[in-house]
């Protein structure tokens, strides 16, 4: 699996960069550029709009259709790379209606991922907080005759939970092809009053969403973090016996850390929770530094010893909080004694021992 760059060259993806689902080994995702405009969004459940005020590391809110160069570079990757072509990370609420989708078509665009959430105009609007955020309902059989479409849904209480049957089958009859369905993340700083869901509601949606996979043309993902909140998370790994010579760590989040523990039996697996956005989001991939650095201040010190953290936790070179990865590690290593080195997946961290132990 690849992304495209900005300076349209492919960098390798896995899968746990992609929401933890499995995909098709030949997918080439585009993702906005720094030119994508606005979403012209204030969705009650984005993650942007709940931030700490003391978050460093600032992400804007645009919108893959919304970028001047988006069927160049798709006219690119066709021309260039025999893969098949996502486009990610949109509403469909600016930029899109049948004039686009054509253009879009004609690039030679395989597959488009949306935000949908509802086929419930007036619920979309709710949601998006966007006026406009009805049109796309109208506009998305349409799609669906032009490209493989995948439908993202943030599971929001008193939105789009209690009906969550009728809605895929809303999209089944739009000739959607596949649905994703990701329970809303919510942290102290969320200004909507928005909650998260309850176990009951998640076993809920659950068990429609099986009935109606099983049932309907369209295909009905539960994505690894929602089986991870009802402790049903598994990689389908089996365990590493690998026990290392020194002193080791792995650091990870309330979510993955059961089956990292499962993953390795032999090591110390540790439990960050996430204080900087509330104590309420459990994915390692929002792990900030000052969280990491409480719980190594727990650790005993040592002459040398070895600290894992999630690769998913930097974005480029910084943690959200605005921890440098250099820095932090040179902390770590001055103040504990332990080299500290990232994986991204699990099957990383064998190799990362090893080559320490070199």
């Amino acid at each position: 699996m690849y992304e495209l760059t900005e300076d349209l060259k492919l960098r390798k993806i896995t899968k746990y960069e992609l929401d933890g689902i499995d995909e098709r080994e030949d997918l080439l995702v585009i993702p906005p550029s720094s030119k994508a405009g606005p979403c012209g969004n204030g969705c009650v459940f984005c993650y942007l709009l709940q931030n700490p005020p003391t978050m460093i590391y600032r992400v804007s809110r645009h919108d893959t259709l919304n970028d001047p160069e988006l069927e160049n570079r798709i006219k690119y990757a066709r021309e260039h790379y025999d893969l098949w072509i996502r486009v990610t990370d949109t509403s469909g609420n600016v930029k899109f209606d049948k004039n686009r989708v054509e253009s879009l078509y004609s690039a030679g665009l395989d597959e488009i991922q949306i935000s949908v959430h509802t086929t419930k105009k007036d619920v979309r609007i709710k949601l998006m907080r966007n006026r406009h955020a009805g049109k796309l309902i109208d506009l998305l059989p349409f799609v669906a005759e032009h490209f493989r479409v995948i439908a993202d849904i943030i599971l929001t209480p008193g939105y789009n939970v209690a009906d969550i049957g009728e809605i895929i089958e809303d999209l089944d009859s739009m000739g959607i092809h596949e649905v994703r369905l990701f329970p809303v993340g919510v942290t102290r700083y969320n200004r909507f009053g928005i909650r998260s869901l309850t176990r009951e509601e998640l076993m809920f949606v659950k068990r429609v969403a099986l009935e109606k996979d099983r049932e309907l043309d369209i295909k009905v993902v539960i994505p690894p973090i929602f089986l991870a909140l009802l402790g049903e998370f598994t990689t389908g790994l089996k365990p590493f016996n690998i026990e290392p010579d020194i002193p080791t760590y792995i650091l990870t989040g309330e979510l993955a850390y059961p089956e990292m523990k499962r993953l390795f039996p032999k090591i110390n697996v540790v439990m960050v929770k996430n204080e900087f956005f509330g104590g309420n989001i459990g994915t390692a991939g929002l792990l900030t530094g000052r969280d990491v650095l409480r719980e190594v201040e727990k650790l005993p010190e040592v002459e040398i010893g070895l600290i894992l953290l999630p690769e998913l936790m930097f974005y480029g070179d910084m943690t959200l909080d605005g921890w440098r990865r250099q820095e932090l590690f040179t902390k770590i290593l001055v103040e504990k004694g332990y080299i500290v080195e990232t994986a991204l997946e699990p099957q990383e961290v064998p190799k990362v021992i090893e080559k320490v132990a070199l």
